[in-house]
């Protein structure tokens, strides 16, 4: 359903080990491609141009990357994904870091 905020009313967002939630269906019914995209469309009008996003994200797998990087592009974000301790099974951390399109300078 997205969230109930007026567009451009951020400068930014930061999400904690949620996001990755999104990837899952809590019932049958449910297409999660469908979540995550009202997810980024409704994050993306949310955040004024130029703000910023982001994301820590413990995904399972390399599909789910791919799922919440190409809803978050679809959307109008830039930006890409950033691996810290990406040699570390058990310190390695993802985050999502993205851009939502230019502020008015043009930058």
């Amino acid at each position: 359903q997205g969230f109930g905020f007026r567009p451009g009313m951020f400068d930014g967002a930061i999400s904690v080990s949620a996001v990755q939630w999104l990837c899952y269906s809590n019932d049958k019914g449910e297409v999660q491609r469908k979540r995550i995209s009202t997810f980024f469309q409704s994050l993306y009008r949310a955040l004024h141009r130029g703000a910023r996003a982001v994301l820590q994200i413990y995904p399972e797998s390399p599909e789910q990357v791919e799922m919440l990087t190409t809803a978050a592009t679809r959307c109008g974000f830039t930006g890409g994904l950033v691996v810290d301790y990406p040699h570390s099974a058990k310190a390695r951390k993802h985050y999502l870091c993205l851009f939502a399109g230019l502020d008015a300078a043009g930058q």
